[in-house]
């Protein structure tokens, strides 16, 4: 049995060359198209949840809730939920401005 034939060197590092070149090509166009393809799935995907009333009405039920939530931990704002700032009193002024 004869083993099969392989390709010369120069042959593989012209393919291996050519795949780099393209690799470096596409790497701007990967990087800007990026977040535009990311935001387009986004998108897509945020379509196909407001379509299906399987997804809305749960999505419903929490916003409720949430909101409910919210509504019963604010102040009320009658001043009790707050309490008045401290007065400052120091007393040892003179010992802070004389040196030691």
């Amino acid at each position: 049995m004869t083993p099969p034939p392989t390709q010369p060197a120069g042959r593989r590092s012209g393919l291996l060359g050519t795949l780099a070149v393209a690799g470096v090509a596409l790497l701007p166009i990967i990087c800007c198209a990026g977040p535009v393809l990311l935001a387009s799935g986004a998108l897509a995907s945020l379509g196909g949840v407001l379509v299906s009333p399987w997804l809305l009405a749960p999505a419903a039920v929490l916003l409720a809730g949430g909101l409910a939530w919210w509504l019963r931990r604010r102040p009320t704002g009658d001043g009790d939920a707050c309490c008045p700032p401290a007065t400052r009193t120091d007393q040892h002024e003179g010992d802070l401005l004389r040196k030691h």
